[in-house]
């Protein structure tokens, strides 16, 4: 007897297609010319965790003694092959406090700013006699980063939708590039046109950081996504049922016709789903966190592994970085969690001998006021602190903020332009023209690599 399919089952397959056409419609319209690369979407995301260890416990001896941690710059050698380099986008929406992840503990007036959420100067793992790490940041303290100081947009905007709007599209003013997304441009002219995917989010939905011209970019919300639209056999009738419509639909039989970029998305999901279930991922390795980002950065490490033409991997940190209230309770758990993650991100790059191919960026639409408020928190701001990890030169990089000289609204004045922070990644990690990524004129931050 054929077994009964679930309403549960249902709703998802149903997701799956109406989600992809949905985001594909949604998403084509920010393709630049005449046959601009929609975005596909497989299935909705699933809830997740946050790791509960605090980065320090794991770093404790056997006998529970947590001496100081000596921060360690890794000699990794970025491979000279450019056409082999790869890269992961760590997007911290909400609004990241650079100076509560790069503490600036050294400077007497981070303590007269946040008188109720100063991180005291002897928990601050420290990288010099200024600034040092978050508590919670343990082990990437260990492995080191070239820290991007003051990153922002010079004429800012406190609206969200407004600042995350311009880090989509690399345009640091309001009206700048809109049709394409500043990851969808890169894709464009690093990726092999054959490619199911050349850049892809994880997690996130559709994403205009990932609209492209030509490239084939997609957004899913994670590799179990890819079980609703390929792989199923006769043993699973229902499943292989739905997938076949889906697949028709794409392929404009006359039963579904149906616009031709619309079309196009659903070939594309199709196809990478397949890519997907080809790979056989395993089901991950136990030191990621169970959480969105942990489990997008470990389909990274396997995509990258998998060598099908995926170049750029876009993984949003779904944490609330919003913290207008008890920052000093909430942004701790938010380190937790990147610093796991990192941890296993990075430990499984090793193991898979691609350390020299891979460099991770953080992104944030704004940093939060200097001063905290009276509810503990920290209100929307202008520069932050930005991290690329992998084969960098460790350290600090670009000039700091000063904690004096800040602008009517008690902000950071950014002393490093989000496109010229783009343009370090674009030039001097891919060896792409900015020019090519960019209409602002910005040039690469010297030193990094």
């Amino acid at each position: 007897m054929t077994a009964q399919i679930s309403r549960r089952e249902l709703l998802k397959w149903a997701s799956a297609g109406a989600g992809a056409a949905a985001v594909g419609v949604g998403t084509y319209t920010f393709g630049r010319g005449g046959e601009p690369t929609p975005s596909g979407v497989l299935a909705p995301s699933s809830g997740a965790t946050l790791a509960p260890a605090s980065s320090v416990d794991r770093l404790r001896s056997p006998a529970g003694s947590a001496g100081p941690v000596e921060a360690i710059s890794p000699s990794i050698a970025p491979t000279s092959d450019l056409g082999q380099r790869l890269l992961v986008v760590v997007e911290m929406a909400g609004g990241n406090d650079g100076m509560s992840m790069v503490v600036p503990y050294g400077m007497g007036s981070y303590y007269d700013l946040r008188r109720l959420t100063a991180i005291d100067a002897a928990d601050v793992l420290g990288i010099d006699d200024e600034v040092g790490y978050h508590p919670e940041l343990a082990l990437l303290h260990q492995r080191g980063a070239a820290i991007v100081q003051g990153v922002g947009a010079f004429e800012s905007d406190g609206s969200h939708f407004e600042m995350l709007a311009r880090w989509w599209s690399g345009s640091p003013v309001s009206g700048g590039i809109r049709d394409t997304g500043f990851l969808g441009r890169l894709a464009d002219v690093i990726g092999d046109p054959s490619a199911p995917a050349v850049a892809l989010s994880v997690g996130s939905g559709a994403t205009p950081v990932i609209a492209s011209r030509s490239a084939a970019t997609l957004a899913i919300p994670g590799a179990d996504a890819a079980g609703y639209l390929a792989g199923a056999g006769d043993d699973d009738p229902f499943r292989r049922l739905f997938q076949q419509g889906f697949a028709a639909l794409g392929a404009g039989t006359p039963m579904f016709e149906l616009d031709a970029r619309l079309r196009r998305v659903k070939t594309q999901s199709t196809a990478f789903a397949q890519v997907l279930t080809d790979l056989a991922l395993d089901d991950g390795d136990s030191a990621y966190p169970n959480s969105e980002l942990g489990q997008g950065l470990r389909l990274a490490a396997q995509l990258f592994a998998g060598d099908q033409g995926v170049r750029i991997v876009h993984v949003p940190m779904h944490g609330d970085f919003d913290t207008h209230d008890d920052h000093s309770g909430r942004y701790p758990a938010l380190m937790q969690d990147l610093d796991a993650s990192l941890a296993a991100f990075f430990a499984d790059l090793d193991q898979r001998g691609l350390s020299d191919r891979v460099l991770l960026m953080t992104t944030s639409e704004f940093g939060r006021t200097a001063r905290d408020n009276d509810s503990g928190g920290l209100d929307h701001g202008t520069a932050s602190n930005a991290l690329l990890i992998g084969p960098v030169n460790a350290g600090r990089h670009g000039e700091h903020p000063s904690l004096t000289d800040l602008d009517d609204n008690d902000n950071l004045k950014p002393t490093v332009g989000l496109d010229q922070y783009y343009a370090t990644v674009a030039e001097g990690w891919f060896g792409v023209p900015t020019s090519d990524v960019l209409d602002t004129g910005a040039t690469a931050i010297p030193g990094i690599f």
